[in-house]
This record gives C-alpha cells, structure tokens and sequence, in this order.
C-alpha cells in the first residue's frame, strides 16, 4: 500500500471477501508481511518464519465456511504516525449449510502497518500489515458463531452489570473503595454537576505536549 488511509478498505474486503481463492492469495501474499502475526478470539498466529502462510489458511478456511460473507467499513482511522489502522467493520457471516438465519457482527480490526522499500521502485516506500487484530464484543462473536443465541448473551451481560451495582453498594457500606474524609479530617464535597475538573498533573501536562498529532481520520 502506497496511501494506506485510502486503500485499507479495499485490502480488508480482498483478504477476506474475494469472489474467488486466486485474488484472496494474490491480496494476502501481496499485502501481509511474511512474518505477519494475526489475532482473533478464536485463533491465533505468532509473528515468525513464513507465518503469513497460516494466516492465508485461516482466511481461506474463513471463506470456505461463508460462501456468502459481507464486509463493511464503517469507519477508518489512521495513524500515520504509529503505522496503525483501525477499521470499525460490520459483517455478516453465514456458515456453510447451516438452517441458522445469519446476523449482522460488528467488530474493531488493529493493523500495525510496516514501511518497505517498494519492490517495483526502492525510492518509493509501501506498507505491509505486520500484525493483524480482531476485537469482538461477547455478543458479535455469537451472531458470528451461532446468532439465535444472541439474546441469551446480552441478558448475560446485563445481568453481571446488575451484579456489578449490587456489589458496588454492598462492598462500598463495607469500607471498600469508598470516599472518606481527607487529611486533617477535610471531607470530600461532591458536586457533579458543575464540578470542575481536578488540576493537571506536571507528569499529565508533559504527557499531553509531547502526544503525537498526526492522527487522521476518514469515515
């Protein structure tokens, strides 16, 4: 990739959702580093000798279980200072001769990009992925997998925030983790709305100077 802020879109639906096994190969073997490493919830690939192979198998597998798979950037968010894309993408996955009606899953794609000389023109530079990431919330992964138990998840998750609130209060009338009076017995006076925010630390203050600017974003 030459302009990966504008190309990354493209690269991602050739990788995974190629109408046929030549341009997925000719995608991955051309846009992955051959020591790339790849990282998802349920398998993984570490950074190695021609590790770029393994993950052509996975994304070959990926596509022979989804004969009709559909793939959308939402939003591209580049950092040209750190090589990192990030790609909120929505697919729908549907696995092959399963009676199951597929459902949309949302996920976050992380790729740490690496500059390279160009093959074609050295004075040129491109970029290859070195790592690939794909984060899922509970229930995306079970519209991946097995979507009729996608509100089983989400009530699962509603019920350990309840859980959360419960223990919150019932640890907090126990002592733990709850305001007390200050030094020299000064309490805590909190007024939320309205309350300014507290000073910025000299370390906070060196740590917002010195933030890199060169984020750009393209929806």
């Amino acid at each position: 990739m030459e302009n990966p802020a504008t190309e990354i879109v493209n690269v991602t639906t050739l990788v995974t959702a190629a109408i046929n096994p030549e341009i997925q190969k000719a995608a991955v073997l051309k846009y992955y580093a051959p020591d790339a490493s790849f990282r998802h919830p349920l398998c993984a690939v570490p950074s190695g000798p021609n590790s770029r192979a393994s993950i052509l198998s996975i994304l070959r597998w990926y596509r022979i279980m989804s004969p009709v798979l559909s793939v959308r950037a939402t939003s591209v968010t580049y950092d040209e200072a750190k090589h990192e894309v990030f790609l909120d993408v929505t697919q729908t996955f549907h696995i092959r001769w399963s009676p199951l009606k597929p459902a949309p899953a949302r996920l976050l794609v992380h790729l740490t990009l690496r500059p390279e000389p160009s093959p074609t023109d050295p004075s040129k530079t491109v970029y290859v992925i070195a790592a690939h990431e794909d984060f899922y919330h509970p229930d995306d992964l079970a519209a991946l997998i097995v979507p009729p138990i996608i509100p089983l998840v989400r009530g699962v998750l509603q019920a350990a925030t309840l859980a959360c609130r419960v223990h919150a209060k019932v640890f907090g009338a126990l002592g733990y983790w709850s305001v007390r009076d200050g030094e020299g017995g000064k309490g805590v006076d909190l007024q939320p709305e309205g309350e300014p925010l507290p000073p910025i630390t000299e370390n906070e203050g060196i740590e917002l100077t010195e933030r890199p600017k060169g984020d750009k974003k393209q929806d």
